[in-house]
């Protein structure tokens, strides 16, 4: 997105006191957001600018699970909305109604490779204690976003049908992904039929997005904090770890690789927390839920016009990559999360 430095000045003054005392930095945006690193004097802030909607009761939604997330005993720090003169956690952009914008306490640290055990085993730590930490809050806005097995609800353009539809008879572009398309198409139909069981499982508040680039590590290889909690809402416990799960399987290329670093998050999670025996079951198919969401959602930003056709390819790999493990895989995995 490009943002002229009049809007973001506009913007930040109603912030700052002396807009000539601010630097803006480009900062490393993701898909669903353009940040700004923010310099004022002595003081570090990072500007988030919301890209793919402009819903404010989302915004206020986030900032209160926020606000009562930081009253928990945490081993990690978490974002905390900055208010303006006018009081507010979040402003439109003059210049672009359409854009919501919010300013966030700055945190040190990397976004992790994974690719040391500290970083793996922390993580494993860190989800435990968020899981615990979110579980109890009540929230007084009504939540955004559906559970993952609500996949219908993924994308107002990705009924079932249509993507069913979608994948049977795809643009010419994807003529050579018709085998991914075939796989994703059937397994989307199977999965509808895990979701009576999937409603029966335990439910709470859960971050939903847990990767590499919403958690940072401090020097010593420890997650410091957890970031973007857009998409927070009421899920099954069981789908924040088969989510963290889903992000190290297809990190890593060589089998072996994976289940030491499936080993090092299930031994860092239980010594905070713990799945029952049903929630355990679940994971290989809630592992292929997440993979199977984000196709969903990365296919609806194609058909909105978002995104080019090659980003959906590369989701459409991840995905088959991610079954492709998870069939040869299953049960060792089961068994490092029934401690055998």
């Amino acid at each position: 997105m490009t943002i002229s430095t009049a809007g973001l000045n506009t913007l930040l003054e109603k912030y700052f006191p002396d807009i000539e005392q601010v630097t803006i930095n480009k900062g490393a945006s993701g898909y669903n957001n353009t940040t700004r690193f923010i310099q004022y004097k002595d003081e570090k802030f990072v500007l988030r600018i919301y890209e793919t909607h402009n819903d404010v009761a989302k915004v206020l939604l986030e900032h209160e699970i926020l606000e009562k997330l930081k009253t928990k005993d945490l081993p990690f720090n978490i974002p905390l909305p900055i208010l303006s003169k006018l009081g507010k956690t979040f402003h439109h952009l003059e210049e672009d109604t359409n854009k919501l914008a919010c300013l966030f306490s700055y945190i040190k640290g990397d976004n992790p490779l994974f690719h040391n055990k500290q970083e793996i085993y922390s993580f494993g730590v860190q989800t435990g204690f968020l899981l615990n930490g979110l579980n109890g809050i009540k929230v007084s806005r009504p939540f955004a976003y559906k559970p993952y097995y609500e996949i219908e609800n993924t994308h107002p353009q990705c009924t079932v049908e249509n993507i069913v539809e979608w994948c049977t008879n795809p643009p010419a572009e994807f003529k050579d992904y018709s085998t991914h398309l075939q796989i994703i198409r059937d397994k989307l139909l199977q999965f509808i039929e895990y979701v009576p069981m999937l409603r029966k499982l335990p439910h709470q508040l859960i971050h939903g997005d847990l990767n590499q680039s919403n958690i940072l590590v401090n020097s010593s290889g420890k997650i410091s904090a957890i970031l973007d909690f857009e998409f927070a809402t009421l899920d099954l416990r069981a789908m924040e770890v088969a989510v963290c799960l889903s992000e190290i399987i297809i990190k890593e290329s060589n089998k072996m690789e994976v289940l030491d670093k499936l080993r090092l998050f299930h031994e860092g999670f239980t010594k905070v927390s713990a799945l029952d025996e049903n929630e355990i079951n679940a994971l290989p198919v809630l592992v292929q839920l997440r993979r199977l969401d984000v196709f969903v959602h990365f296919l609806g930003r194609y058909i909105d016009g978002i995104d080019h056709a090659d980003v959906l390819k590369e989701q459409m790999i991840n995905y088959i990559t991610n079954l492709k493990w998870m069939d040869e895989t299953e049960e060792k995995l089961l068994d490092i999360w029934n401690g055998k």
